[in-house]
C-alpha cells in the first residue's frame, strides 16, 4: 500500500499551554484507509487531525516529526458555524473554487456535481441564517469534496445531523472511500453507525494513541476495557455482553438471528413506574413563526405544556424548526401568533431569571478570557454562593481554569456552558443538542446531572438528534417535522412504533422484545 504520511515520536503543544496535547505519537496513514478515531472529550483527537494540515495547528512540535509523502488534504471541523463564510451555499462553493482559479464553466459543473451527490440542491440559494446546523455541515462537507482531495479529515461530521441524515452522510463518505480510493480519517464520539464502514479503529487517551487495530480486534479490545466499552455500538455491546456466537461488528439482522437462537434464556427488563407532577411551568398555545412574510411556517401552530419535575425531548430531522421553537420559548424570536405563559402568567422578566438556554454553539455565551474568569463572572452576576472548585469538579473542568473557553474542545465547551447555566439555579433548562461533542461517558454524566436537576423539581426541554440519549434519559419524547410538533409520549411508546426513527436495538429486536430500546434492556433470565 502507498504510505501518505507518518508520525514519528511526535509531540505537540499549543502556544498558550505548557501541557503537551500530543505525546510520542507513532502512526502511519495508508492510501485508501478508512480510520475511525475515538477517545474521551478533550483527549486530543481534533488536535491530532489538525496536524495533517499545518495551517490549522497553531502550536509547537516539541519532539519527533511528521513526514508527508503525498496527497492533498481537506478538513471539516466539528464547529459548523466557523467554516461557512459566504451568505449562501452556492456562494460558498463558488468562493472555494474561485480561490483555486477555476473557470466559470468548471465552477458550474463542480457545484452541480457535488450538490447533487450530497442532496443539497434545494439549499444552494438559502441564506446561512436559514440553515440548520446539520444543513451547514453538509455544505461544509461539499466545500471539502469539491476540490477532490486525496485525504478527507472529518471532525465529528455527524454531530449535528439527525440519525437518518447522519447515516446517509456516512454512506456517501464510504462511497468516496470505496469508489475513488479516497483516504478517510473520521473523529467520532459515536460508533453506532460508522463501524460497518471502518477498516481501522484508533483510541486516543490523554494525547497518546492507546489502540490502533483492525476494526474487529479493536471492538473486542475496548470491550475488555471498562472505561471504553461504553463507546461500543449498541448491537455489538449486547452481543459481547450476552456472549453470542457471532463476530463483530455485526448488523441488526445478524443480531436478530443470534438472539433468537438464545431467546429462551433471555428476558426484557421491565420499565420503572411512570410519574409526574402536574404543575405547568412553561406553556405554549398555538404559536407560529416564519422568517419571511411569504415564507413557510418554521413553527406551525405548536402547543406544548412543560410540567415541573419532568423532562422532555424533541427529536426530528434537520431544519424542521426545533431550534427556532426554543428561541421562541425564550423570546429570542417573537412568535407571530399564539401565546406563551410562564407559571400561568404572561411572560415578563422573571422568564430570563428562571430559564436558561444552552444554544447549539455554546461559545456564543462566553464573555471572558479564561474558564475560571467565566465561572467567577457568572457567580457574581447570579449572587450565587457556589464555590468555583465544586463547579470545576462537578462539570469535569479541573485543570482547565486558565484556558480560554474558545480553546476548549466542543464537549468541554458544552460542559462549561452547562455549568454557567446551573450557577443561575434556573427552574427550567432548555438545551439545544447538548450531547454533541460528548463522548459516551460524558453523555452518561450529563444524563445524571439532568436527572438530579429534575429530581429537585427542575423542568427540562431538550432538542436532540441522539436517539439513544432520548430513549434513556427522558420522561417524554415528541417529534418535530415541517414545523409541527407531535404529542409527547413515554420513550417506549414513542420509539417502539417507529420504523426508521428509533434505536438500533429496537430495530433489531422489535419482533422478539418490542419494548427493548438499549442493550441494557436485554438480560439473561438468571440475572
Amino acid at each position: 500500500m502507498v504510505e501518505i504520511l507518518q508520525f514519528e515520536n511526535y509531540s505537540f503543544r499549543y502556544n498558550n499551554s505548557q501541557k503537551l496535547s500530543l505525546k510520542q505519537i507513532n502512526f502511519s496513514l495508508q492510501k485508501g484507509d478508512f480510520i475511525t478515531l475515538i477517545g474521551d472529550t478533550g483527549s486530543g483527537k481534533s488536535t491530532f487531525l489538525k496536524q495533517m494540515m499545518p495551517e490549522l495547528a497553531t502550536g509547537k512540535i516539541t519532539n519527533g516529526q511528521l513526514i508527508k509523502q503525498t496527497g492533498s488534504f481537506a478538513y471539516v471541523s466539528q464547529f459548523v458555524d466557523n467554516q461557512m463564510i459566504m451568505e449562501t451555499p452556492r456562494d460558498e462553493l463558488k468562493f472555494v473554487l474561485d480561490n483555486q482559479g477555476y473557470t466559470t464553466n468548471d465552477i458550474q459543473l463542480r457545484v452541480t456535481e457535488v450538490a447533487s451527490f450530497l442532496g443539497i440542491v434545494d439549499l444552494l440559494d438559502q441564506t446561512a441564517e436559514q440553515l440548520s446546523g446539520g444543513q451547514k455541515q453538509l455544505v461544509n462537507l461539499a466545500s471539502a469534496l469539491i476540490l477532490k482531495p486525496e485525504v478527507l479529515l472529518l471532525d465529528e461530521p455527524t454531530a449535528q445531523l439527525d440519525p437518518i441524515a447522519a447515516e446517509k452522510l456516512l454512506q456517501m463518505v464510504h462511497k468516496v472511500n470505496i469508489e475513488f480510493n479516497m483516504t478517510i480519517i473520521l473523529v467520532e464520539h459515536e460508533l453506532e453507525q460508522v463501524t460497518k464502514f471502518t477498516k481501522r479503529l484508533l483510541v486516543m487517551e490523554d494525547g497518546t494513541l492507546l489502540i490502533d487495530l483492525p476494526i474487529e480486534k479493536g471492538l473486542k479490545t475496548i470491550f475488555q476495557n471498562e472505561h471504553y466499552r461504553n463507546f461500543l455500538p449498541q448491537v455489538d455491546r449486547l452481543s459481547l455482553e450476552l456472549q453470542l456466537d457471532v463476530s463483530v461488528p455485526l448488523d441488526n439482522q445478524m443480531l436478530n438471528k443470534a438472539v433468537k437462537l438464545k431467546q429462551q434464556q433471555l428476558k426484557c427488563r421491565s420499565k420503572g413506574q411512570f410519574w409526574w407532577l402536574d404543575k405547568p411551568v412553561l406553556t405554549a398555545d398555538k404559536i407560529s413563526f416564519r422568517f419571511n412574510f411569504n415564507g413557510r411556517q418554521i413553527v406551525d401552530n405548536v402547543s406544548l405544556q412543560l410540567c415541573q419535575g419532568q423532562s422532555y425531548c424533541i427529536v426530528g430531522p434537520n431544519g424542521m424548526g426545533k431550534t427556532t421553537l426554543l428561541k421562541i420559548l425564550t423570546q429570542q424570536l417573537k412568535q407571530q401568533s399564539g401565546k406563551l405563559r410562564y407559571r400561568g402568567k404572561k411572560l415578563d422578566d422573571s422568564l430570563f431569571t428562571n430559564v436558561f438556554i444552552l444554544p447549539q454553539n455554546p461559545a456564543t455565551i462566553f464573555m471572558k478570557d479564561t474558564v475560571e474568569a467565566e465561572i467567577n463572572y457568572q457567580i457574581t452576576q447570579s449572587n450565587s454562593n457556589k464555590v468555583i472548585s465544586d463547579i470545576l469538579d462537578k462539570f469535569s473542568l479541573n485543570g482547565l481554569e486558565s484556558q480560554s473557553p474558545y480553546d476548549l474542545s466542543g464537549g468541554q465547551q458544552e460542559f462549561l456552558a452547562l455549568a454557567l447555566g446551573f450557577i443561575k439555579n434556573p427552574e427550567v433548562l432548555l438545551l439545544d443538542e447538548p450531547t454533541k461533542g460528548l463522548d459516551p461517558n460524558k453523555r452518561m454524566q450529563l444524563g445524571r446531572l439532568l436527572y438530579d436537576f429534575k429530581k429537585c423539581g427542575g423542568t427540562l426541554l431538550v432538542n436532540s438528534h441522539d436517539l439513544l440519549f432520548a430513549a434513556s434519559s427522558f420522561d417524554h419524547v415528541a417529534m418535530m417535522f415541517d414545523g409541527k410538533l407531535s404529542d409527547f409520549s413515554d420513550p417506549v411508546s414513542f420509539f417502539s412504533d417507529k420504523f426508521f426513527y428509533t434505536t438500533e436495538i429496537n430495530k433489531a429486536l422489535r419482533d422478539i422484545f418490542p419494548q427493548a430500546l438499549t442493550w441494557k434492556d436485554i438480560t439473561n433470565l438468571e440475572s
